[in-house]
């Protein structure tokens, strides 16, 4: 399995309904919504890694695992 974000290697976990969650080594552990990454594949995002890497970190201050939904998104502009 590969990471949402990087595209590097990372391990899927079982989550509720409507998200993937995966474990990357880079990125640590975190939710997407199945919503957003259906918009983003059909059109043509990615993730601004380093910047969205950044947000997950200060996210986990506040919560174990991180959800990233459409308006938490940071992409490549």
């Amino acid at each position: 399995m590969s990471c949402l974000i990087c595209a590097g290697h990372a391990d899927s976990v079982e989550c509720p309904l409507g998200w993937e969650e995966r474990r990357c080594s880079q990125c640590g552990c975190y939710r997407m919504s199945q919503s957003l990454i259906l918009v983003m594949l059909e059109e043509g995002q990615i993730f601004d890694t380093e910047r969205m890497r950044a947000w997950l970190a200060a996210r986990r201050e506040e919560v174990s695992i991180p959800s990233i939904e459409h308006h938490q998104a940071i992409l490549v502009s």
